[in-house]
């Protein structure tokens, strides 16, 4: 069977995922200084989590203790996280973007920002790669004349943190569907850590699954991104319904694969330790 293109896998496994404080995070993982994390997120409702506010200390603690030498990131986006883990350590990082961006089912873009609501840098930089569309058509709804849309992951936005920051020499950008990526120049072990946060429809995350597993080392960490097993939690977006169904499926198989799995709370963050 060809599990990269597999809607699902068979019949949803009941899934009993430990759960970690923040606080605790450095005693589950081995590390000696805890995490210096910041009050306010541990008191905000997870509907209402930013991940560059609130997951981001828990990414960059990550990567600043356990220091990996080659990392991978299924999703580039504007590379925030790219810049998190470049930031932090001595890594090289793989990461991995659809050159055209994300579309929806109406073939609008996914991820757009509009100059009114953005800083004028970051229109700056989509309107001197002139990507951009004055008066754009969202769904059935014309923007007012003259209001300026830019698409925010694609080509001209990919990478936009990490490149600004000078730290491009340390990255590999791969432009392609995340499922047709080929690993077989990878060997086994290759990466020190993934982090899944690609697209987030089940067949997706299922595939990027599968070959993070194949390509991230023993002892290594796997991180999936918008994943919280609260059954009362949602993700107002709805993201992270595909990534918790991909993670049901999958349960039997990475209960194998991983010496430990737990979900970090609070947060949108699942973290795996290769067996």
């Amino acid at each position: 069977m060809d599990v990269s293109r597999s809607p699902a896998l068979g019949t949803l496994t009941p899934m009993l995922v430990a759960e970690v404080s923040v606080n605790d995070l450095h005693t589950r993982l081995g590390i000696s200084t805890p995490i210096d994390y910041p009050i306010e997120s541990l008191t905000k409702p997870l509907t209402n989590w930013k991940m560059e506010i609130d997951d981001a200390p828990i990414f960059r603690y990550l990567y600043r203790n356990l220091r990996p030498q080659r990392h991978l990131e299924f999703g580039t986006w504007q590379g925030t996280g790219v810049r998190y883990c470049l930031e932090e350590c001595d890594a090289t990082v793989w990461t991995i973007n659809l050159l055209a961006g994300e579309v929806q089912a109406d073939n609008t873009w996914r991820y757009s920002n509009w100059k009114d609501t953005i800083a004028s840098r970051l229109f700056q930089w989509a309107r001197k790669r002139a990507h951009y569309a004055p008066n754009w058509v969202r769904g059935r709804v014309r923007l007012p004349q003259g209001l300026l849309v830019y698409q925010s992951d694609s080509i001209g936005s990919i990478g936009k943190f990490y490149l600004e920051a000078g730290l491009g020499h340390r990255v590999c950008q791969i432009y392609c569907d995340s499922r047709d990526w080929d690993i077989s120049n990878y060997p086994a072990g290759f990466f020190d850590s993934v982090l899944i946060d690609g697209g987030h429809t089940t067949d997706v995350v299922t595939s990027d699954t599968f070959k993070a597993c194949q390509v991230v080392r023993p002892g290594g960490i796997v991180m999936w991104h918008d994943f919280c097993p609260l059954p009362e939690v949602q993700r107002p977006d709805g993201m992270g319904s595909g990534v918790l169904r991909a993670i049901e499926n999958l349960w039997p198989r990475l209960c194998r694969e991983m010496s430990d799995i737990f979900w970090i709370r609070p947060s949108w963050i699942l973290i795996g330790i290769k067996r």
